[in-house]
């Protein structure tokens, strides 16, 4: 049972103090027994928004709790290095964006089993030992997740079609699930969803894709010219044939604008100097 507080206020004149837990409201404790009388044995587990004190020699550990995150975009606060990858047709893919993840520390069951088979040993009620236990068993499941779902996708459908990357995403997701599952040998992790960037196939990819784009739009006004100038010689065609091979040339001018009409009057006085260039 635990030991009501001023027992250890008495306590405090002894050479080992009170062992005191402060949980936040994001976070679940985990209190032992580990008198220097005793074996250490689990005591008991500490609800969010809790502040605990326990006897002379106690140990309690925080951990987080709810919705967390794996940060692997490369960046100096993240987790993890951005991920490589082969596509289907053999293109080397990086990836870089995160991984969301619910790590309930109020399931008191599962905290105990957490913190005796993976806590301890990554010291992963820190800050530093989270990060290295995140490493371990979601990085390289993630990387492991990745190289696998990767494999059966174009690197066009991932770089150019939402639809596919999204297909990917849900792949990756399942068997990053499967792979985490595997290595800790419990369903700690839960709701697994990937936040992605634009997977990049290399920089002399893109910019291939990009000129082949370019030339595909030259190419569709190449057309459109061609088109425009067989449609005009059909019709000069027509009209050769109504007005004659000069009447068609005389329409064409003036229809350009090269040739200027002035209306005259029937009988009227009016001569016409021609324009020169």
């Amino acid at each position: 049972m635990k030991r009501a507080i001023p027992c250890c206020l008495l306590a405090l004149v002894a050479l080992t103090g009170c062992s005191v837990t402060n949980v936040e409201p994001d976070e679940g404790g985990i209190v032992y027994d580990a008198g220097m009388f005793s074996s250490t044995t689990f005591q008991e587990c500490l609800k969010p928004s809790t502040r605990d004190v326990s006897g002379p020699g106690d140990e309690g550990y925080r951990y987080p709790n709810g919705q967390r995150t794996y940060d692997f975009s490369g960046r100096d606060e993240s987790e993890g290095k951005s991920i490589t990858s082969v596509s289907k047709d053999g293109q080397v893919m990086s990836m870089s964006g995160g991984l969301t993840f619910y790590f309930s520390a109020s399931d008191c069951k599962k905290l105990q089993s957490f913190h005796e088979n993976i806590g301890k040993k990554y010291a992963a009620y820190e800050s530093d030992g989270w990060t290295r236990m995140l490493q371990f068993y979601i990085g390289n499941s993630v990387e492991r997740a990745m190289d696998e779902a990767t494999l059966k996708y174009n690197w066009r459908d991932l770089y150019t079609n939402p639809a596919q990357k999204s297909l990917w995403e849900q792949d990756m997701a399942k068997l990053t699930n499967q792979y985490v599952a595997s290595l800790t040998q419990g369903q700690y992790f839960e709701r697994l969803q990937f936040i992605i960037r634009q997977p990049e196939p290399p920089k002399s990819i893109v910019d291939a894709q990009t000129e082949t784009q370019a030339a595909q739009e030259r190419q569709k006004a190449q057309e459109a010219e061609n088109t425009r100038a067989l449609t005009e010689l059909k019709s000069l065609k027509e009209l050769a044939k109504v007005l004659g091979p000069q009447g068609a040339i005389l329409y064409k001018a003036i229809q350009d604008g090269k040739v200027s009409i002035v209306p005259v009057p029937t009988g009227s006085s009016v001569n016409i100097t021609p324009k020169t260039p």
